[in-house]
């Protein structure tokens, strides 16, 4: 894959820019610490490589299961039960771009700066809230109440290795179609998918193209935050880096050269090994991620994404999105001063307006509802209406407890966010129902 180069400024200014912004707000992205699959390696209890073949294992269209268990070892890891357990009505997690399927917090052997290290899963984290906001009652993650569903076996797919490239362009897809074959050999069963963001796309390449007979395999698909039709995010960094390009260009020679250099350097960890935090923050490393090309074909409209398979006619897919609808109204001088003078117009009669006064329709801050539920059977949108009032001293106050109680700024963290909607139980809830619907 290509780095950023120095004739991508672009690309490097939109990157400045944002991850000014994401430092403080993009909460949610996992920060992960050099590790080898060997590393990944641990219990069956928090998620181990499938090495064993479970008894009454058999095959399924020529698919051997000791054949195929060891071939995809690597990539498939077993959350519930042991590798000597049978393996029954199999139920596949399958993560996100620059995320990981591993459970546990774990450090790998690489000397660490920061507060790095393997984040836990989206899936295995604890549900904090409802999407309007509430504390959530139920505090157990997905992976917890998708075990406890009966005659349940509960993988995941991870590619935390490859996850900073692009789908398309690597094994992901062929190793994932690989990994459906081979539970269903094993179990009998069809296997049920769930898969975060772009791995959804993945799971569109792998049912796709000459792997269509895979999908005779798959059970229930339900698709979360998968950008179908591309990222906002990624097609702010483009419009960004054209906007300033120009701004850039009055920079020092050692600064052109210098600045996105660095900014090519990590993405080449980063495309060689997701896992890699360049030692950074997880929010500027995302927004860095953005610039090279895996996230660059995340762009609305671009090649790549034009080049993703359709589902198959056969399958049924659920699509889940998260929709930040914000209220913001604010005024174009501090609250305090908005304040006096509207009390002050207020003794003659007038009423003052804020100057802004607008409802964004923000999505999950990365993903718009119409791209995560693009193409969709099914779908179900987890709304949060946030209020952010700047125009006085108590309204601003008000969106201070807001950040503070989701642990960053909405749209990029909080119950309805992109990495984060996992932690929304109203989404758990209608994953856990929409499987166990599927299953009749």
């Amino acid at each position: 894959m290509k780095a950023l180069l120095p004739n991508r400024r672009g690309r490097f200014f939109g990157v400045t820019f944002l991850s000014a912004i994401a430092a403080g707000a993009m909460i949610g992205v996992p920060s992960i610490a050099w590790a080898t699959p060997a590393d990944l390696a641990g219990s069956a209890a928090s998620g181990s490589p499938v090495t064993t073949v479970p008894s009454g294992s058999s095959s399924v269209d020529g698919v051997d299961a000791a054949s195929c268990l060891a071939e995809v070892s690597p990539h498939l890891v077993r959350l519930t039960g042991s590798d000597e357990d049978p393996v029954r009505n199999p139920v596949l997690l399958v993560h996100g771009w620059l995320s990981t399927a591993m459970p546990e917090a774990e450090v790998g052997p690489r000397p660490v700066t920061t507060s790095t290290g393997i984040a836990n899963s989206p899936f295995s984290r604890p549900v904090e809230w409802s999407s309007g906001g509430d504390p959530a009652v139920d505090l157990r993650s997905l992976q917890e109440r998708l075990s406890e569903l009966p005659d349940t076996s509960v993988f995941a797919f991870d590619y935390s290795s490859m996850a900073a490239l692009w789908v398309g362009h690597t094994a992901i897809a062929p190793a994932l179609a690989g990994a459906i074959d081979c539970l269903a050999a094993v179990s009998g069963d069809t296997v049920d998918i769930v898969a975060h963001s772009m791995g959804g796309l993945a799971l569109r390449y792998a049912l796709g193209g000459s792997n269509e007979g895979v999908t005779s395999h798959v059970g229930q698909v339900i698709t979360v935050a998968t950008p179908n039709e591309g990222s906002q995010v990624a097609s702010a960094v483009s419009i960004l880096g054209d906007a300033t390009e120009s701004l850039f260009s009055s920079a020092s020679v050692l600064a052109q050269i210098a600045l996105p250099a660095i900014v090519g350097i990590c993405n080449r960890e980063m495309e060689s090994d997701a896992r890699v935090g360049c030692d950074i923050p997880p929010s500027a490393r995302t927004v860095f991620a953005v610039a090279g090309d895996g996230g660059q074909a995340l762009r609305a409209g671009s090649a790549e994404l034009s080049s993703v398979p359709e589902w198959p006619s056969s399958l049924n897919v659920h699509a889940i999105a998260g929709d930040y609808r914000i209220h913001l109204t604010a005024g174009i001088v501090p609250p305090e001063i908005f304040t006096a003078l509207r009390d002050a117009a207020g003794v003659f009669g007038l009423e003052l307006a804020p100057v802004l006064d607008e409802e964004i329709e923000a999505g999950d801050g990365i993903v718009e509802v119409s791209s995560a539920t693009a193409d969709a059977d099914s779908s179900f949108i987890a709304r949060c209406d946030v209020t952010v009032d700047l125009t006085t001293t108590e309204g601003s106050a008000t969106f201070g407890d807001l950040t503070e109680q989701f642990g960053g700024i909405p749209p990029l963290a909080g119950p309805c966010a992109h990495d984060r909607l996992f932690e929304n139980d109203d989404v758990a809830r209608d994953i856990v129902a929409t499987l166990g619907a599927s299953r009749g």
